[in-house]
């Protein structure tokens, strides 16, 4: 299963390094129903002497990865500790680059991820502390390589523009730190716009805190359901979550939930597909083949 941490598929190997991204709430039913517990499941990847990378955590979940790195006597890289942003600039598509120095060596890099919101900045982060640790185990990877792949890098499903007028985002927000990531991104992105959410989930989500976060900044709500045997119906996620949403339509049919929004959706509106991987993955399959089959103009 994809959990991360100790339970999770790629566990049985020994990594060269690990990284650890934001702790938060997530598969609460496996994990722990703290972060304290939670934290303790990821940290379960660390292997004794391997070096670990972690992004900037909570204090609860903080303590508990210092401790088991500790433990372990892996050598434990903190990238806001690491590195210092010195220069941060918005470009178009919500994007955002910035010049960075490690602090250790006074090393630069300038960063300029292709990937919307300025919280891949910090993934970005993670990566070249990654990088630079191969670097120190002989692997042949350049500074140029480290910025080049930062550059490169495509994340399907995560903020992933379809089409525009109207545009269709895509974005597996499923899990509470992800969905505040989204809604910062919508607030300083589409203040003024109309957005319209579709919306699914499995049944292990926190949907009354993610739904929380996320409808408050829609028009309009509409639920629906991946074609996925975890996930929760259309109409009982209706039940749930219709409180948080100043409107909303429950259509079970995904495709037909997306074709409402579009007929609906003026074109300068947004459409925003969350909340739920399976459903990004079914519904991305399915409008990237319609378009593909649309005439050309």
């Amino acid at each position: 299963m994809g959990l991360g941490g100790r339970l999770d598929a790629t566990n049985v190997i020994t990594p060269v390094v690990s990284v650890i991204t934001p702790i938060d709430f997530d598969h609460e039913n496996f994990l722990g129903h703290s972060l304290t517990e939670i934290a303790g499941e990821k940290a379960g990847i660390l292997k004794p002497g391997t070096p670990v990378v972690s992004a900037p955590q909570l204090p609860e979940a903080q303590e508990v990865l210092r401790a088991r790195a500790a433990e372990l006597h892996c050598p434990l890289i903190e990238t806001a500790q690491a590195f210092r942003i010195d220069e941060e600039t918005k470009v178009e598509g919500g994007c955002f680059r910035a010049q960075v120095t490690e602090l250790d060596s006074a090393t630069k890099f300038l960063l300029t991820p292709q990937l919307p919101a300025r919280f891949q900045l910090q993934n970005a982060l993670n990566a070249v502390a990654a990088a630079r640790l191969l670097q120190q185990k002989q692997f042949r990877i350049s500074n140029a390589n480290i910025e080049a792949g930062i550059a490169e890098a495509r994340w399907p499903g995560r903020l992933e523009k379809l089409q525009s007028r109207p545009d269709i985002y895509l974005d597996g927000a499923h899990n509470p730190s992800a969905a505040r990531e989204l809604a910062d991104f919508l607030k300083e992105n589409f203040a003024g716009r109309r957005i319209i959410l579709i919306y699914g989930a499995m049944r292990d989500k926190a949907v009354d805190e993610v739904t929380g976060l996320l409808f408050p900044q829609a028009a309009e709500v509409i639920f629906t359901q991946p074609n996925n045997q975890r996930s929760i119906s259309a109409a009982q996620l209706a039940q749930m979550a219709a409180h948080h949403a100043a409107r909303s339509t429950t259509i079970a049919n995904a495709e037909q939930a997306l074709n409402h929004a579009l007929a609906n959706a003026a074109p300068d509106d947004a459409i925003f597909i969350t909340g739920s991987l399976y459903l990004v993955g079914q519904l991305r399959h399915s409008r990237k083949q319609l378009l593909s089959k649309a005439p050309a103009p």
